[in-house]
């Protein structure tokens, strides 16, 4: 305290101790801040939180972070005059409205009222340390992909000739999604191409945690897509923050996928359009690309449809003129080689014409001697079998068993079939006796073994 606390009561004592009324230590508070902080001064710190009200005055909180982690805070107000100056030239200068999560060099008074506390004053706003500030985070995320090789890694991945199954990362509110929606479906050209939405929040503190969740779901299912888009429409650069940040970036390089990104208008350019496969203005220049794609493709394949029209009826032209100059002169040379084969047979024919007829020459008197052989051989040979078969018949005919019944033999039969042992025979059997002239029929009474 400053040594005029002791003027500023009348109650000297209370129970042996000195006591002083609360408005009269925020008054002695008061003194000595103004005292001490007399000058403005400049301050870095980042917002937190910003508000206006309906009269014009701007409330901030204003923090400084070490690892993510705050160690100071302070409340901070614009009166409405100087805030439409601050922010009309923050704006002017950067492209960009004052908001939450900058990080800004401000021009203060420090100043404490007996009610509402400690606060400062904000007098004016420097917007070259925020473009500063920003390019500086911005280099350190570009440095670190950079340095792990992520910066090109998305867009060594091939797009598909004709990326007609797409997933898309958005939100459904988001005016953005609508044109890309709209333009996809409703294209001059009639292509089909087939999307679904993976919602996710686009901007604010929850922005960059969703992004990447909804990737993350299209990962799983990176099998039914060509391609990855995230859309939104532009915004200011607090809006478009979270694709400034390494975590975003680094998912869109490690995708599986090519991703193409339409996250901003013409003059906004992000980290995560740097690590992308393709980088588009426009929700709306996204499908017009995709289009494009397809419409290239069907060209190059119109055009190969043309070349390869236009080389095969000049090739059926060559070749037909060529199969008609070989058909022509296959023709000359089959009549050549037909004729000459003709004399050749001509030729052969008379040869052998010749050759036979003095084979036949030569071997007729050997055929004449050889029938005269023949011819004896034959006459000896049908003797010899006319003998033998005149002595085979005067044996049969001794053999005939009417000339041995002449010599006094008989023949005895039982029922017609000739016994030539007695024992075929039994006692009361009829047998019939042929002999030479006539027969004899008897029952037989006993029979006798062999004398």
């Amino acid at each position: 305290m400053t040594g005029n606390l002791s003027d500023i009561s009348k109650e000297r004592f209370y129970s042996g101790i000195y006591v002083v009324r609360l408005s009269e230590l925020n008054k002695a508070i008061k003194s000595s801040i103004e005292t001490a902080f007399s000058q403005t001064l400049w301050v870095v710190a980042e917002i937190s939180e910003m508000r206006c009200n309906t009269k014009g005055h701007c409330y901030l909180e204003l923090v400084e972070k070490e690892d993510n982690d705050t160690i100071a805070q302070i409340r901070a107000n614009i009166w409405a005059r100087a805030f439409r100056v601050i922010a009309s030239n923050f704006k002017k200068t950067t492209g960009e409205s004052l908001g939450q999560g900058m990080k800004v060099l401000l021009q203060i008074n420090v100043t404490f009222h007996e009610i509402y506390g400690l606060s400062l004053n904000i007098r004016d706003i420097d917007p070259a340390y925020s473009l500063g500030e920003m390019a500086r985070k911005r280099m350190e995320v570009i440095e670190q992909l950079t340095k792990e090789g992520l910066i090109k890694m998305n867009k060594q991945i091939c797009l598909p000739l004709v990326p007609q199954r797409i997933a898309v990362i958005s939100s459904v509110t988001a005016a953005g999604y609508g044109d890309f929606i709209n333009h996809i479906d409703t294209n001059r050209y009639g292509y089909k191409i087939y999307h679904t939405l993976f919602q996710a929040f686009m901007q604010g503190q929850a922005a960059g945690a969703s992004i990447i969740s909804a990737m993350r779901r299209v990962k799983k299912q990176r099998r039914l897509y060509d391609a990855l888009v995230i859309v939104r429409g532009g915004g200011s650069q607090v809006d478009l923050s979270c694709f400034d940040t390494y975590d975003i970036a680094a998912e869109i390089a490690k995708f599986p996928l090519p991703v193409i990104t339409g996250i901003g208008h013409e003059r906004d350019y992000t980290i995560a359009d740097i690590t992308a496969h393709t980088k588009l203005k426009t929700p709306t220049a996204v499908a017009e690309f995709l289009l494009s794609e397809i419409l290239r493709f069907e060209e190059r394949i119109m055009e190969c449809q043309k070349i390869l029209i236009q080389q095969t009826s000049a090739l059926i032209a060559r070749e037909d003129h060529r199969v008609r100059y070989l058909a022509q002169d296959l023709k000359h040379m089959v009549k050549e080689i037909f004729l000459r084969e003709m004399k050749k047979i001509e030729l052969n024919l008379h040869k052998i014409i010749r050759v036979t007829y003095r084979s036949i020459e030569s071997n007729s008197n050997r055929l004449k001697l050889d029938a005269s052989k023949i011819t004896g051989a034959l006459h000896i040979f049908f003797e010899q079998q006319h003998n033998r078969i005149r002595q085979n018949g005067q044996a049969i005919r001794l053999l005939d068993p009417a000339n041995i019944l002449k010599r006094g033999y008989s023949i005895t039969y039982l029922k017609d079939k000739a016994i030539r042992d007695s024992e075929d025979l039994q006692k009361g059997y009829i047998i019939r006796t042929r002999l030479n002239r006539g027969s004899i029929r008897s029952i037989v009474e006993a029979m006798d073994g062999e004398d």
